[in-house]
């Protein structure tokens, strides 16, 4: 079975001082080699296509059979590295957090360690009608377990 350390040394070797950069690897058994990467501007087909001769020109040595599949990340993909978030500043995400509580909420800025959305907080006024606003919150990365980009077709 081909080593996943060994793609990732590859991918690495590729991507080093470019925009672009690995999200998730895996390497499944029969080595079908799957490859998702994105980049602060996004992704073409046109780099998936060049990553894969890439990798492939590097691997003409294996003597085991495999195969490979390069891809972005794809929008309905949640995100995972802190890099992805920024790109997608002023996008609606729906957020699950640590403790299974759900959210949207509208990105609006990426800080160290952590998000700011705006989101939709019910209040009650004085004569005790339920008033929606939004707010400012922050969230830790720490406590997001998943966030995806909520796709808007309008």
């Amino acid at each position: 079975m081909i080593e996943s350390i060994k793609i990732l040394e590859i991918i690495d070797s590729y991507l080093e001082g470019s925009d672009k950069f690995l999200v998730d690897l895996k390497v499944k058994p029969g080595n079908k080699i799957l490859v998702f990467i994105d980049g602060d501007h996004g992704i073409d087909i046109e780099d998936c296509v060049e990553l894969s001769r890439f990798i492939e020109s590097k691997l003409k040595s294996e003597e085991e059979d495999y195969s490979l599949e390069v891809s972005s990340a794809g929008a309905e993909a949640p995100i995972r590295l802190k890099r992805q978030y920024h790109r997608h500043i002023g996008r609606m995400f729906r957020i699950i957090l640590t403790d299974k509580i759900q959210l949207r909420g509208q990105l609006l800025r990426v800080e160290p360690e952590g998000i700011v959305l705006n989101v939709q907080q019910s209040t009650t006024t004085d004569k005790g009608k339920k008033k929606i606003q939004w707010v400012e919150k922050y969230y830790p990365f720490e406590k997001i377990d998943e966030a995806r980009i909520e796709l808007s077709f309008k």
